[in-house]
């Protein structure tokens, strides 16, 4: 009787090549752990929303009466109601304002404003002294209402004939001027630094959030604050000295749309995170059920130059090409790049990519079943099928040294902005 011998039927190099893929990516055989650009990464995460609202270095060589024809910036003051002394200009070392208290204006201010709705002010301040004869000058950044009201929030320096000490502070008011203050972090050491690193968070509601040098010093959601938008937001010198002009310094001015990077599209069980070139993770968050992360930045200086880097199973799938400058309120999407999308994961001929939300769970869960199922169909064969797999569990792969294994093709890699001012 003839013996009829089934044939074994073996997956094409192509289904091997998928399942070889999606599972060394899963099992973290193609060296994502490494930098993202050491390696191939298997999603590709781009920008879609800046967060920078503005940017001034306050650092050129401008007259006073180059500022005062600024398009950005308007200067003002009660010292130019009261006919006090006043003096301003840039230069290297930032933007000087400088202001005399008189008998007429016992406490005179001068400002440099502008608005904006952003939700984020910096600026380094610097007062010019630990101590003065008599009265109280101070620098500050400040952001008010856009409404009739003197209210406002301010981080800044006072001085004094003791010392000067950093604050934060919450006034409210009416049109002409403020009419309560009410100090919400003193920081009365000696000896403390005559300039330091002002950011100020607040939605103008309820949110408010100080930063001294890049450290909290103070955070509360559950304000009453009513400010209208857009704000308005200064950098001024006051005094009540009268010795003499005082003056403030001012630099690195900057505005942001908010203090977190929003990262969207992510695959399930993803985390996001900034990582700085050195491989250091300054901020991490999980993806949503929505496929979402918000990364808090607030504490940083900005621009962050670093990567926005995607983890999954502990494993850096997606990265930014290279490291960027980071602003809060940038947004980003991470997405599967054409290359990838169209030729390893589109078997069909369907023109639209599957999104990462589809293609991570094969990447979690069927990759490592199809592995070994094509691995067990074409090892009958010969002992040599398997070698790829051997190999890559000794020495990770990248991904194109795994194609180059099969014989494949190499896929094409992707090309990857006290007194109210008034």
């Amino acid at each position: 009787m003839k013996k009829q011998i089934p044939l074994l039927l073996f997956p094409s190099r192509r289904t091997v090549l998928v399942s070889l893929f999606l599972a060394a990516t899963a099992l973290g055989l193609l060296g994502m752990n490494v930098r993202p650009a050491h390696a191939v990464p298997l999603y590709s995460v781009s920008q879609t929303q800046s967060g920078l609202a503005v940017s001034d270095p306050l650092n050129a060589q401008l007259s006073q009466a180059q500022l005062a024809a600024s398009t950005l910036w308007t200067f003002g003051g009660s010292a130019t109601v009261f006919n006090a002394p006043f003096a301003f200009n840039e230069d290297a070392n930032g933007l000087h304002i400088g202001v005399q208290a008189t008998s007429a204006a016992p406490y005179a201010g001068y400002y440099a404003e502008l608005w904006n709705n952003a939700v984020l002010s910096h600026a380094v301040l610097t007062a010019p002294s630990r101590t003065v004869p008599s009265g109280y000058p101070n620098v500050a950044l400040y952001v008010q209402t856009g409404g009739p009201n003197v209210d406002y929030v301010e981080c800044g320096a006072v001085t004094s004939s003791a010392l000067t000490y950093w604050q934060v502070g919450m006034a409210t008011g009416d049109p002409n001027h403020a009419s309560t203050f009410q100090p919400l972090y003193i920081d009365m050491s000696l000896n403390q630094p005559l300039t330091r690193d002002c950011t100020i968070v607040t939605n103008g509601q309820n949110l408010l959030t100080v930063y001294l040098d890049n450290t909290q010093v103070y955070t509360s959601s559950t304000l009453n604050l009513g400010y209208q938008a857009p704000f308005q937001f200064f950098i001024e010198t006051q005094t009540s000295y009268t010795g003499g002009m005082f003056y403030g310094t001012f630099q690195d001015f900057y505005l942001a749309n908010g203090d977190s990077v929003t990262v969207t599209n992510l695959p399930p069980n993803s985390v996001a995170q900034i990582v700085s070139p050195s491989g250091q993770v300054l901020a991490s968050s999980p993806a949503d059920g929505s496929g979402t992360a918000k990364l808090p930045i607030g504490q940083f200086h900005m621009p962050l130059v670093a990567n926005i880097q995607v983890t999954l199973l502990g494993l850096a799938v997606g990265s930014t090409s290279s490291p960027v400058s980071i602003w809060g309120g940038d947004a980003y999407t991470v997405s599967l790049p054409l290359g990838l999308a169209g030729g390893l994961v589109g078997a069909s001929q369907n023109p639209s990519a599957p999104s990462p939300a589809a293609i991570a769970p094969a990447v979690q869960s069927a990759a490592a079943s199809s592995l070994t199922g094509a691995a067990a169909s074409a090892a009958p064969l010969s002992k040599a099928a398997a070698g790829p797999v051997a190999a890559a569990t000794a020495t990770p792969l990248t991904a194109l040294s795994l194609i180059a294994a099969l014989g494949g093709s190499t896929p094409r890699r992707p090309s990857i902005g006290q007194e109210g001012p008034r």
